[in-house]
């Protein structure tokens, strides 16, 4: 199995070339990106004081949606309390949840919460806790999706396909002007529309991986942390038989 850098977007998505794979590894792979690595969201919440236009229930399921940051540091059982305590009018943000353990905290400042009219209060103390997401959607981490490499051969040079290039946007090309597969679909129906001129194929053992972070863990790092996973598994499975 092998791996190359295709994109990087800073350490928040990542698009590799993937050989000498199959369809079950890269799907695992996926599987274990997407519902098996550890991250931390609100669990439950406490309400002391709420006269705004949301029910408790309402803002309690906003406040599990809000991505938090992860350090591997923090004990696996921790229960880090997340509080707020805010008063109208004003439009209450993430950035006013205090945590007790700084390095657990909303991922961003600007997840909007709940409008406060005048004279409306909202005190609350929420509590975070490390999970994965098959066990609920709110500690999925991170998004992987994968689908097999293709691969577009020009049969023939025609004026027909030097039009059809030079229309494509330019984030369907390389640096030297020339259609990148992965990047556009419309090299496929071009292909099947004229298959004297060109041709689109997909390789069977090779894949476009696509992963992007949800929170402060690296895409790379996600890579790193499923393969140990699922390593980790397999030896817990080998135990068994």
């Amino acid at each position: 199995m092998q791996f190359e850098v295709l994109e990087r977007e800073g350490d928040s998505k990542l698009v590799l070339h993937v050989r000498k794979a199959s369809v079950a590894w890269a799907n695992a792979l996926r599987r274990t990106i997407i519902g098996g690595l550890p991250s931390f969201a609100i669990d439950e919440v406490d309400f002391y004081e709420n006269n705004s236009p949301f029910f408790n229930e309402f803002i309690a399921n906003r406040l599990g949606l809000i991505p938090l940051t992860f350090d591997e540091l923090v004990p696996a059982d921790a229960k880090i309390s997340i509080s707020c305590n805010a008063s109208g009018p004003l439009r209450v943000y993430s950035k006013d949840l205090v945590s007790a353990d700084e390095r657990v905290g909303p991922t961003a400042e600007t997840f909007p919460i709940v409008d406060l009219g005048e004279g409306q209060v909202l005190r609350l103390e929420g509590w975070a806790v490390m999970g994965v997401a098959k066990k609920h959607a709110k500690f999925q981490c991170a998004h992987a999706s994968y689908g097999h490499y293709p691969v577009f051969k020009v049969k023939k040079n025609s004026p027909k396909l030097k039009e059809f290039v030079d229309a494509l946007p330019a984030a369907c090309k390389d640096s030297k002007g020339e259609p990148v597969a992965y990047k556009c679909d419309a090299l496929e129906h071009f292909a099947q529309e004229n298959t004297d001129i060109a041709e689109f194929s997909f390789k069977e053992d090779e894949f476009v991986f696509r992963i992007e972070s949800y929170n402060n863990v690296p895409a790379r790092e996600h890579l790193v942390r499923a393969l140990e996973t699922i390593k980790e598994e397999a030896k817990e499975a080998r135990k068994l038989l």
